[in-house]
């Protein structure tokens, strides 16, 4: 008699995103055009992390956004520039700073 045993295959991995993530996730998988596990693996396994070079680069030019914060701030304080610009200026900054870190606003 035959051997009637199959291969079985392993089990499904599903996931199930936190209560109001699932809008996000559905927006960010179609913003890609992968479909969903294909954009949760290159999520997952495409992550690496940054060799020293690029940190020590990231810390200089985290440095330099700080210089230039304070440098804008000064001219604000002296009254010299458009205030607005200033401003500007400033929220760039920040928006820089925050891409460096890695961070979404």
């Amino acid at each position: 008699m035959p051997d009637m045993r199959t291969k079985k295959s392993d089990a499904p991995i599903s996931y199930r995103p936190p209560v109001g993530k699932a809008e996000e996730l559905r927006a960010r998988t179609a913003e890609t055009g992968l479909s969903t596990n294909a954009f949760i693996t290159e999520r997952l396994f495409s992550h690496r992390r940054r060799s020293k070079g690029e940190l020590r680069t990231l810390a200089r030019l985290l440095g330099q956004a700080a210089d230039l914060r304070d440098q804008l701030h000064e001219i604000a304080l002296s009254g010299g520039g458009d205030p607005l610009l200033v401003e500007a200026a400033l929220d760039e900054l920040v928006m820089i700073r925050t891409a460096l870190m890695g961070r979404r606003t």
